[in-house]
């Protein structure tokens, strides 16, 4: 349950293998990277401009499967005209669910992009695309949006009321809407035993100052019901989000002139780690959590570790046995640890 509490991402993947199963999804994704504009004077298919992991995410979620709880991959394929355009998108392979599928193909037809396919003759002409949208909810918005699967302590903040989730139209900073800026802002929130939010951190930026702190700006208005810990007592916790500012239809982007940052999640560093120790009738005598450094951005700190040990009595377990089939005392250790290593390239070696 720590792993999937702790590492808890948005899980709606574009996967760009569409002719293959889908692999199992890891716990950590690295987004697809959008492929070069093909070569001049060659044939190719059409070849997306934009990042497929980003024609559909998170918040794309349709509220009524998100309420049911319904999953599922559909693949699309579409049609792209001269100029790079969508138009039109058919489903190849159904979800299972029609609000799922037809939620991909309206998000791709808004947001995908293209470098038109090419003829032999290297000149452009129109192509066809496929690939396939994975619908999978997150573990953190699980916890936080479904009381179904909340019976398990303990529990970090669940927003009281999700519509507050949505961004105003309203409340779209006026300097970024002048300018066409969009993006994602990711932060986390600081939550009270009461359910009041208490500060808010930008953990991944849209690199437009003004939306991330118009989004926690918002964020600090919202309602939560509070953590619970493993008694089930109200406690502070934190509550990871993100926020997708995307434009008005009719108010055009900015133009990119410059190469966008790629984020580097692995920038830092660091370990968290819990040791228990048992004696011969599995009874847990100690239970105590180590922080280290700073390990992903989106991680809690410790406090949220020592929500697993706060309750005594109720983390024992069958006892140990050596090889002789007689009980024994244990201790257990779990780490989770990102270290850097200098890599010699053969230039470095010469």
């Amino acid at each position: 349950m720590l792993v999937y509490s702790v590492l808890a991402l948005a899980s709606i993947v574009v996967e760009t293998n569409a002719e293959k199963p889908a692999p199992p999804l890891p716990v950590v994704m690295v987004p697809t990277i959008p492929m070069p504009a093909p070569e001049k004077g060659r044939e190719s298919p059409p070849i997306p401009k934009n990042n497929p992991g980003t024609w559909a995410n998170t918040s794309d979620y349709p509220a009524l499967a998100l309420r049911e709880f319904r999953e599922g991959i559909t693949a699309f394929k579409v049609d792209v005209s001269v100029d790079g355009r969508v138009t039109n998108c058919a489903i190849t392979s159904s979800s299972g669910h029609a609000d799922l599928d037809k939620v991909t193909c309206d998000n791709v037809v808004a947001r995908a992009q293209f470098y038109p396919a090419q003829d032999k003759k290297g000149v452009a002409t129109t192509g066809s695309y496929s690939n396939r949208v994975r619908w999978q909810i997150p573990e953190m918005l699980s916890m936080a949006s479904m009381p179904r699967i909340t019976e398990s302590l303990p529990r970090p903040p669940k927003p009281s009321n999700t519509a507050q989730l949505v961004i105003p139209a309203d409340k779209y900073p006026a300097a970024a809407l002048a300018e066409g800026k969009q993006g994602q802002t990711t932060f986390m929130l600081n939550v009270d035993s009461t359910g009041k939010v208490l500060d808010c951190s930008i953990t991944v930026s849209s690199n437009a100052p003004e939306l991330d702190q118009q989004a926690c700006a918002l964020a600090r208005d919202w309602s939560f019901e509070p953590a619970l810990d493993v008694n089930g007592t109200p406690s502070p916790g934190k509550s990871a989000h993100t926020l997708s500012w995307r434009l008005p239809k009719g108010v055009a982007a900015a133009s990119v002139t410059a190469e966008r940052v790629r984020p580097n999640p692995f920038e830092k560093p660091g370990s968290i780690g819990i040791t228990l120790e048992f004696d011969a009738a599995g009874k847990r005598t100690r239970c105590e959590t180590q922080s280290e450094g700073a390990l992903f951005a989106q991680i809690p700190d410790k406090s949220f570790l020592d929500l697993v040990c706060s309750a005594s009595g109720k983390g024992d377990v069958a006892p140990f046995l050596d090889s002789d089939g007689k009980p024994q005392a244990k201790r257990i250790k779990f780490r989770l640890s990102l270290e850097h290593e200098d890599l010699k390239t053969s230039a470095a070696s010469d």
